[in-house]
């Protein structure tokens, strides 16, 4: 599930939706969200267009989906929250399938990620104060990684992880700060609708 290839080779431009993402995905939930949709549809659209060697079908497709799902986001609050939960599961098991040398277009690779994203989906309803933090931190990181790792030199891949994983850290502790002076969003959204 590669969004990256949809901007060619301006995969920069995914860059500042990465540290939105980072910076203020919890404050600013509701678009963090729709971004979350909105990519994870994509993403969709390009499996099933790479899956079926139609990469027209799956760019338009990803871009129907993705609007769909970034729509859904903002109306449906525990949709959406299971979904960034979803993202949040197949980017880790990505970046674990990566790690460990798994082929990503295999069945088991599919099936680890499928895994991975009902269980981050289920863990971001139940623990989502605390997950939504990690969720938009670590799918920020990811998209800067997307949009920056074609820049480093060859063979850097053993040492340019650790520079990744310290942005995730530093978008954490960025949040988690921004997370003691504001309102738990869910129940400002449900006090909101009450009025």
């Amino acid at each position: 599930m590669d969004v990256i290839q949809y901007f060619g080779n301006s995969g920069w431009l995914i860059i500042p939706f990465g540290l939105f993402l980072g910076l203020l995905g919890y404050r600013l939930y509701k678009i963090s969200l729709f971004i979350i949709g909105l990519f994870f549809g994509m993403a969709l659209g390009s499996w099933i267009g790479l899956n079926i060697d139609n990469s027209q079908l799956g760019l338009i497709l990803g871009v129907i989906l993705g609007l769909a799902f970034g729509v859904a986001t903002h109306f449906l609050i525990r949709f959406s929250l299971f979904l960034a939960g979803m993202a949040g599961g197949v980017v880790l098991a990505t970046i674990v399938l990566r790690e460990i040398g798994m082929e990503p277009a295999s069945t088991e690779a599919l099936l680890w990620s499928l895994g991975a994203a009902v269980a981050g989906g289920l863990l971001t309803l139940a623990l989502y104060k605390i997950l939504i933090l990690f969720v938009t931190s670590l799918i920020g990181t990811f998209m800067i990684y997307q949009g920056t790792v074609h820049f480093f030199p060859s063979g850097s891949e053993r040492w340019s992880w650790i520079l990744y994983l310290v942005l995730l850290v530093v978008f954490v502790l960025v949040q988690a700060g921004a997370r003691k002076g504001h309102q738990d969003p869910v129940e400002k959204e449900k006090e909101r609708r009450r009025r």
